[in-house]
């Protein structure tokens, strides 16, 4: 006889806490990537407002007339992150086109006056200071042992280098007919 007020067999609570396992497991694993996840979004969007503050100060220090150095420059920041600034020159195709016409009239006539063809250098040096600029900018960290980054590349224009270079283009058409040739 069986007495139907006495609960669970054995079986039925050995298979009651299985499956019990079995979901808090899976459970726990979601809750884990969950939090790693959260962790590297939130860590992502510090490095974002990081590069965002990083390139409205250097666009401040651009609209002030600071030009940035030709190169590369890295630098810590307090909260763990490697800035890491690159400045090229940006060569355009105007540029470009005015150098080979300058070298090709130069060897077809080589006692012709050279024409002036626009540059943007310094005053009292022969170092050229590009009008365009390209900057990239990289926010890296350390997350788990892996370096994680970001980049962000801006555009800028070196006013006063543009300037020579549009008054260089200016003297370049304003120059004889005799002397382009």
């Amino acid at each position: 006889m069986r007495n139907s007020d006495a609960g669970f067999t054995l079986f039925e609570v050995l298979g009651a806490v299985a499956i019990l396992a079995i979901v808090y497991t899976t459970l726990s694993g979601v809750a884990i990537n969950w939090l790693r996840s959260e962790g590297e979004s939130r860590r992502i969007l510090e490095a974002s407002l990081v590069a965002d503050l990083e390139i409205s100060a250097f666009e401040l220090e651009l609209d002030t007339g600071v030009a940035p150095e030709i190169g590369v420059t890295k630098t810590e920041d307090e909260n763990g992150f490697t800035l890491t600034w690159e400045v090229t020159p940006l060569e355009t195709q105007i540029f470009k086109t005015a150098q080979q016409q300058e070298q090709e009239r130069n060897a077809k006539n080589p006692a012709a006056q050279p024409v002036p063809v626009p540059t943007a250098q310094t005053e009292g040096t022969d170092a050229l200071a590009p009008a365009f600029l390209r900057v990239d900018l990289w926010v890296s960290w350390y997350e788990a042992g892996v370096e994680r980054s970001i980049n962000r590349t801006l555009f800028a224009v070196d006013e006063d280098a543009a300037a020579k270079f549009a008054a260089a283009g200016a003297l370049a058409e304003a120059a004889p007919e005799s002397e382009r040739q």
